[in-house]
């Protein structure tokens, strides 16, 4: 007798190429390096020019900050700074583009969980921050001088604490940014302050009392303190102070952008 019964033909199931963090991940890495003359050279550029204009066309008349000269001391500051700026962008830009035109929805129907999406947008920032603070060392070091890092492991530690505390800014002011001018107005109202007052071209010591305490309440003081550190050797701080306030930061920060993420509080 013949068996006629239809076997169900094998089910093969279905597996990805990579991860769809990796997906997304390299999304906002190839976002970026596709236009790298705007995203990469042009925030180097700028950097550069600072160190040019402040270090050398004024360096000479003014006097050493701590036995070092004012190139050098100015150094930390504009790498801080230019990461700062970087991650504050990278992520705006990623984010609030993707709630004005809606496809953030596509992403969070995706198999993505929430976290892996918050992850792969910090990850964006932070990768775009470690390029153009490379490039402004790879610049900025041989126009001062400056060929040596003072303490490796407050510089190493240090910056991947400014470059979290740097993408996770970028994605919560991405997170609730209204408009393109209130993308802006973040910047020009709240970033640039806090960047002239956070020690980038002075030292605090230097300061009247009022405007020292003052400076030491501004975040980026802090961030601009562990480059310093990193580099120089020594600061307006001491370095534990500096890595542990960089880092309560950076854990502060990734806490209220997870919570945003976690409660869909992200709207078009």
């Amino acid at each position: 007798m013949t068996d006629t019964t239809t076997r169900a033909p094998h089910q093969v199931r279905f597996r990805p190429e990579r991860p769809p963090f990796l997906w997304l991940l390299e999304r906002e890495i190839l976002r970026f390096l596709t236009i790298w003359r705007y995203s990469v050279v042009g925030p180097v550029l700028s950097t550069v020019l600072f160190v040019v204009v402040f270090g050398s066309a004024l360096g000479g008349h003014v006097d050493t900050i701590d036995g070092v000269s004012y190139g050098c001391f100015i150094v930390p500051g504009l790498f801080a700074q230019a990461i700062v700026n970087v991650g504050f962008f990278n992520g705006t830009t990623s984010l609030f583009e993707a709630r004005r035109d809606r496809y953030i929805h596509d992403v969070f129907a995706s198999p993505l969980r929430w976290w892996e999406i918050n992850a792969a947008l910090v990850s964006g920032g932070i990768a775009r921050g470690a390029v153009v603070g490379a490039g402004v060392v790879a610049v900025a070091l041989p126009l001062t001088g400056s060929g040596s890092v003072a303490r490796p492991f407050v510089l190493l530690f240090g910056t991947l604490g400014v470059l979290l505390v740097a993408a996770q800014v970028g994605v919560i002011a991405g997170s609730l940014a209204k408009s393109l001018d209130h993308v802006y107005s973040m910047e020009s109202i709240v970033l640039l302050p806090l960047g002239f007052l956070g020690g980038v071209f002075y030292s605090v010591h230097q300061l009247p009392s009022f405007w020292d305490a003052l400076s030491r309440i501004d975040p980026v003081f802090w961030l601009v303190q562990v480059e310093r550190i990193g580099f120089l050797g020594r600061g307006d701080v001491d370095a534990v102070w500096a890595l542990f306030v960089v880092w309560a930061l950076a854990a502060a920060l990734s806490a209220w952008s997870a919570a945003m993420f976690a409660t869909g509080r992200l709207k078009p």
